[in-house]
């Protein structure tokens, strides 16, 4: 979109994007690695690294969360630009109901931030990565 102001200056700016339109996003796609950085220097508790964990984004909106197979959640999700949000949200401890997303080739990193544990005031930044299942 082009907007000119009284004709002197004119400036560019991209439309936001309201929903994804990349079809590679729509996928099932294998967690792979989860980094975090605490804010008072907690180590952050990962998740056993024998669980198998899959998410399922689907054309319509909607998703599936599986741990070895099993369904442990399905919902729906919105992503506005480079915000994403599922509901029911698939990570307890978030703070904030937006995640932060990045599509990268065969990759997939959703960034959110967190409580340490559900009784704790301590953040954490946690980076998950997944990839595409093949």
């Amino acid at each position: 979109m082009v907007s000119c102001f009284f004709l002197t200056s004119c400036r560019y700016e991209e439309p936001a994007i309201t929903h994804i339109t990349n079809p590679d996003f729509f996928t099932t796609w294998v967690f792979t690695e989860e980094e975090a950085v605490c804010s008072q220097g907690s180590t952050y508790p990962s998740g056993s690294q024998e669980e198998h964990i899959e998410l399922k984004t689907l054309i319509n909106s909607s998703y599936e969360y599986t741990v070895n197979g099993e369904l442990v959640q399905k919902g729906t999700f919105i992503a506005l630009s480079e915000k994403i949000t599922f509901s029911p949200p698939i990570f307890p401890n978030s703070i904030d109901i937006n995640s932060t997303y990045v599509l990268t080739g065969p990759n997939l990193v959703i960034t959110t931030t967190e409580l340490l544990n559900s009784g704790s005031t301590e953040t954490c930044t946690v980076k998950r990565k997944y990839s595409r299942k093949r």
